[in-house]
């Protein structure tokens, strides 16, 4: 935990799984700070051109690393919520190099039971935060996010467009046309438009953690085997710029916790940030040696943790 104060309103935690995609979001934060907690390191700093602070940290490919750093730093940072940043393959003709997805529900599509003559789906759902989805639909309808694109020595060939539809995500890179996982996808999942391989963990550690939860993902190619001609033109980067700049665009629109009372003189109500009170959850301060004092629901606890490494 950074030395200091987050104040009344909790942080977003980003999740990225590569570097390139850890770097397209560091390029819109102010001032990041390194923190380690339990050997993750992160940076902390603030979106440009607003004043949330965002931790973001890269955890690797794969469901199971996502879900114990989200885990993990849902925990130590008491988030707002945790959303993931990254690329994803294209499961249909219509999203295209450089598009962004929302995904409105996550699939678990590994989930299955093999019989002696047949295999049987047996897939896990999840949908997003209902209050994130809807701060997306707002902050990414029309072309004022595509401001927040940071240009990088690749230049994509056409403006992206925001897709809001359901992912798969399971534990296989995704490059054929005529590939069994492929010919399931459709057949089994067929109203999701990407394929990537992070998302359903970080849905499970948020529905356990019960933190709000959101997948971003630009597309950096279409799963039919020219990946890697693909990624040589610099697809990645600029699905990664692509989907970091979405990502920036939503945080910034984040509403503020708001409280509604019921003024005595029975007129109208007044809605507006909420104050420090017993109801309001707070991260206070912790300390260069890892020492997280909390208050929570009114009840203030301390925590020893690794040390925490300001930059």
């Amino acid at each position: 935990m950074l030395e200091g104060e987050f104040g009344l309103i909790s942080p977003v935690v980003v999740l990225t799984a590569i570097s390139l995609e850890y770097n397209a979001v560091r390029e819109h934060l102010l001032d990041p700070r390194r923190v380690i907690h339990e050997g993750t390191w992160c940076e902390v700093g603030t979106v440009t051109g607003s004043e949330r602070q965002v931790v973001i940290a890269e955890v690797g490919p794969g469901n199971l690393r996502t879900a114990v750093v989200a885990e993990q730093l849902r925990a130590a940072f008491a988030p707002q919520a945790i959303i993931f940043v990254g690329v994803a393959g294209s499961l249909k003709s219509d999203v295209r190099l450089g598009d962004v997805v929302v995904a409105d529900k996550i699939y678990a599509y590994d989930g299955s039971k093999h019989g002696p003559d047949e295999q049987f789906a047996r897939p896990a759902a999840w949908s997003p935060s209902h209050a994130l989805l809807q701060t997306a639909l707002h902050s990414l309808r029309g072309s004022a996010w595509r401001e927040r694109i940071r240009l990088t020595a690749y230049r994509p060939d056409r403006l992206p467009e925001v897709h809001v539809k359901p992912v798969a995500a399971g534990e296989t890179v995704l490059n054929s046309m005529d590939s069994p996982l492929r010919e399931r996808l459709v057949r089994v999942f067929n109203d999701a438009v990407a394929v990537e391989m992070e998302s359903a963990g970080l849905a499970t550690a948020a529905a356990l953690g019960k933190v709000d939860s959101l997948t971003i993902r630009g597309i950096s190619d279409l799963a039919n085997g020219a990946k890697a001609s693909a990624d040589a033109g610099g697809s990645q980067q600029i699905a990664a710029s692509h989907a970091a700049a979405a990502a920036m665009a939503v945080i910034a629109e984040l509403p503020d916790d708001l409280v509604e009372a019921a003024p005595a003189d029975g007129s109208e109500p007044v809605v507006g940030p909420l104050t420090p009170g017993p109801t309001l959850r707070q991260i206070n301060k912790a300390d260069r040696k890892g020492v997280v004092n909390a208050v929570q629901n009114g009840n203030q606890s301390i925590t020893n943790g690794p040390r925490a490494t300001p930059r």
